[in-house]
């Protein structure tokens, strides 16, 4: 049976521990990063490329490494292959382990989480410069509280997959620079092993045979 894994490079890290945890010989297509930004845009991204897979690779079966991503899932389309994803509503949440331990995490502050992908893909203060170079002084910090002003805590979620201390520097300078509080947590892979070995039950993936579309319902947690 041929397996072929679609993963955005947002889950490098991890994609490539869990490929090594279980053995895996499935074939990887690698999606670039910031697609899960536009849910259209995404959806349109990954479906073609199932098609062009399907019609120079003839997978049996198709795995996606991704959350739900704002309902880019939905509308997706299993060609000649059983194509599964993972019930879970984003990658964040994937490496927590469910909505109810990310909420209990939270506690009532606004978190931005991260792993080391994220950190290496832009940074808050690269993201202030930014907007300070687009527009002016007033509008950046108008732009900058909307987009940052409920968040007061940076947690990085230690998936065991990178070197944590590069992450933990970074990330608690940005930390500081903000004012927020800062932590680490304890993060999972299990998602990404239980779809790589076949692990598939009803509670955690959702499973489509050839030809099946994903539904808005199947995306309902």
């Amino acid at each position: 049976m041929k397996e072929l894994l679609i993963a955005c490079l947002m889950m490098e890290a991890e994609v490539k521990k869990s490929i090594e945890v279980t053995g895996s010989q499935a074939e990887v297509i690698w999606m670039e990063k910031g697609l899960h930004d536009r849910p259209e845009k995404l959806r349109a991204a990954l479906q073609e490329t199932m098609d062009k897979a399907e019609a120079e690779l003839h997978p049996d079966t198709v795995l996606l490494a991704y959350g739900f991503c704002g309902n880019a899932m939905q509308g997706l389309k299993a060609g000649n292959y059983t194509l599964v994803l993972p019930r879970i509503d984003d990658c964040i949440t994937l490496f927590i382990g469910s909505r109810e331990r990310k909420a209990q995490l939270e506690g009532g502050v606004g978190t931005m989480f991260q792993t080391y992908n994220w950190t290496d893909e832009r940074t808050i203060q690269a993201e202030k410069e930014r907007l300070y170079e687009k527009y002016d002084e007033d509008e950046a910090e108008e732009l900058f509280e909307m987009m940052f002003g409920h968040y007061g805590r940076i947690a990085v979620l230690d998936t065991h997959c990178y070197d944590l201390a590069p992450v933990v520097e970074k990330t608690k300078a940005a930390a500081d620079w903000l004012g927020f509080d800062h932590q680490v947590y304890e993060g999972y892979i299990d998602y990404l092993t239980e779809l790589l070995a076949g692990q598939w039950t009803e509670e955690r993936f959702i499973v489509k045979e050839p030809g099946e579309m994903i539904s808005g319902q199947d995306l309902r947690i």
